[in-house]
């Protein structure tokens, strides 16, 4: 088998062109994620009839079906669904120009909102009640409460979470390429297009997700020691 070394230098450079825009994807995923899985874990907390049934319907499927299948299903289903809806406000487009970008925001979001929902769950119900009643007793509001004893300390559990959730975003945005969103891999597919050269360009890819994650996880680790110490500012 004749290995080019130098390809495979050529195409890590290729490869990381890119990273800035994986990383933006990832960003906004979680961003969404987080925002949504908060809501959705707030009605598991409140126990809300018949809304809780539906979130953890919700919750089920999207943790218990492969991404793939989601991107599948939403291919298929949001061209036609957003097309319909432009439609209404005057917008013409077309089913095959319905952006790729906004199928894999969308899917990717949804699916992250489900992991991130039992994630900040968990983290509101590791809070002792006793530290809640302990604030009421001296005399603190509802939302000093709130402010000063719930939110830091679900925060110090979440956000390592949070961190681990944005690295494997990263990873998980290789799937993208399926339904036309370049990425990482999709960029080191596009390289092995040109050179016809793939195991050099896939080993690439492989050595560019390599370094991001370890890069992230010392990052993340030093993040984790700080929030164990109460340093972080």
């Amino acid at each position: 088998m004749n290995f080019d070394i130098q390809i495979m230098i050529d195409t890590i450079w290729i490869v990381f062109q890119a990273v800035p825009r994986t990383f933006l994807l990832a960003g906004i995923i979680l961003f969404f994620g987080i925002i949504l899985g908060a809501v959705l874990a707030q009605v598991k907390i409140k126990q809300i009839p018949m809304v809780t049934t539906i979130v953890t319907i919700f919750v089920s499927y999207m943790r218990g079906v492969p991404l793939i299948v989601h991107l599948y299903v939403m291919m298929n289903l949001l061209p036609e669904a957003g097309v319909s809806l432009l439609s209404i406000f005057g917008v013409t487009l077309k089913v095959h120009e319905f952006p790729s970008l906004i199928i894999v925001l969308i899917t990717y979001s949804l699916l992250e909102a489900a992991v991130e929902s039992e994630n900040i769950r968990g983290a509101f119900q590791s809070i002792d009640p006793k530290q809640i009643e302990a604030g009421q007793s001296i005399g603190m509001t509802r939302r000093q409460n709130l402010t000063r004893i719930i939110i830091p300390q679900a925060l110090s559990v979440a956000i390592p979470l949070f961190l681990n959730a944005f690295l494997k975003n990263i990873k998980g945005l290789s799937l993208a390429f399926t339904v036309g969103v370049v990425d990482i891999l999709a960029q080191a597919r596009f390289a092995a297009a040109l050179s016809y050269r793939f195991l050099e360009s896939y080993i690439a890819a492989a050595l560019v997700y390599w370094i991001i994650c370890g890069v992230l996880q010392v990052i993340f680790n030093r993040v984790e020691d700080k929030l164990k110490f109460g340093e972080v500012r």
